[in-house]
């Protein structure tokens, strides 16, 4: 893993949303958008277990993670770990008050998003490419 600059630090802080690449089974690329928190080196968001991303996550955790404003934009190519350890209901609590508010966070987080298998995961940066 490899550290963050602060500039990047500071960018990935922003209220983007962030576009994750995960490896199909077939080799193709497969990309959707995603809601992130960066803490320390490290980029956690959150999903539930039947989405694509999550089975590729599983079986691949090679990912590649886009985070822009048009220009300038940051690129995290690394490893996703499942993070079973993490408290996955306080993550996607944290993730919808970051982008909605603390109001309307706290209420999708407990009427959605806690009724559904969710997971949180790590992406693990090994190469940094920007362009801020």
């Amino acid at each position: 893993m490899v550290a963050l600059p602060p500039k990047v630090r500071k960018f990935l802080d922003g209220k983007h949303i962030g576009k994750l690449a995960t490896v199909m089974d077939d080799g193709s690329p497969h990309v959707t958008p995603i809601w992130y928190m960066r803490e320390g080196d490290r980029v956690v968001i959150n999903t539930t277990t039947t989405r694509v991303k999550y089975r590729n996550i599983e079986r691949d955790g090679r990912v590649c993670f886009l985070v822009d404003d048009g220009y300038p934009y940051v690129i995290l190519f690394g490893k996703a770990r499942i993070a079973r350890e993490r408290d996955r209901m306080k993550d996607i609590e944290k993730l919808a008050i970051r982008y909605t508010g603390k109001r309307a966070g706290m209420k999708a987080a407990r009427t959605r998003f806690w009724n559904e298998p969710r997971a949180s995961i790590e992406i693990l940066p090994e190469r940094v490419v920007v362009d801020l």
